[in-house]
């Protein structure tokens, strides 16, 4: 079995308060891809330094979406409707209650995703309350203009600026 590890060059900092990250240990996660296939992560967890915060945060390579073993982009097509249960190439895998669940998944976290890139996008691009008000899309525009790999932008905007989207969204 292959392991690839992931490894940023980047110095880390805890989406969380802004302190370093520091190395704590690794752990291998699985990669499915569309077909059955999967690949295997050895993939980084950092510890905040700060003694008030101390969270353990996964670096995630891309192509991972955290709290999903399938590909991010193939989670995408499939949101997107580029990808069904009919088309033979993900015959078996994913399977068609995976796939539902995935469009599941995007409606029931679409408004929060919203609001987590707006505030994101407030915060660090220092932007007006009118910005805040405004009825465009964010994520409608990310969809538009970064497609294929909408999905993976949005999630490392919300994940690197503290934010979350829900693995399971009943809890909202």
């Amino acid at each position: 079995m292959k392991i690839f590890l992931i490894n940023s060059q980047e110095e880390c900092i805890c989406p969380c308060c802004g302190s370093p990250l520091k190395y704590r240990d690794s752990r291998k996660r699985v990669h499915r891809i569309a077909g059955g296939g999967k690949e295997w992560y050895l993939i980084r967890r950092l510890k905040c330094s700060s003694d008030k915060c101390g969270r353990l945060h996964n670096e995630l390579p891309d192509c991972l979406c955290p709290y999903k073993h399938y590909d991010a982009g193939l989670i995408e097509d499939v949101v997107d409707g580029v990808v069904s249960e009919a088309d033979t190439e993900t015959e078996d895998y994913p399977c068609e209650g995976t796939m539902k669940h995935w469009r599941w998944w995007f409606h029931r976290n679409e408004i929060n995703m919203e609001g987590q890139i707006r505030m994101a996008a407030y915060r660090f691009l220092d932007l007006d309350g009118k910005f805040l008000k405004s009825g465009a899309s964010l994520l409608g525009q990310l969809r538009e203009r970064i497609s294929p790999g909408w999905l993976k932008a949005a999630a490392r905007a919300i994940y690197n600026s503290g934010g979350r989207i829900e693995p399971s969204p009943d809890a909202l």
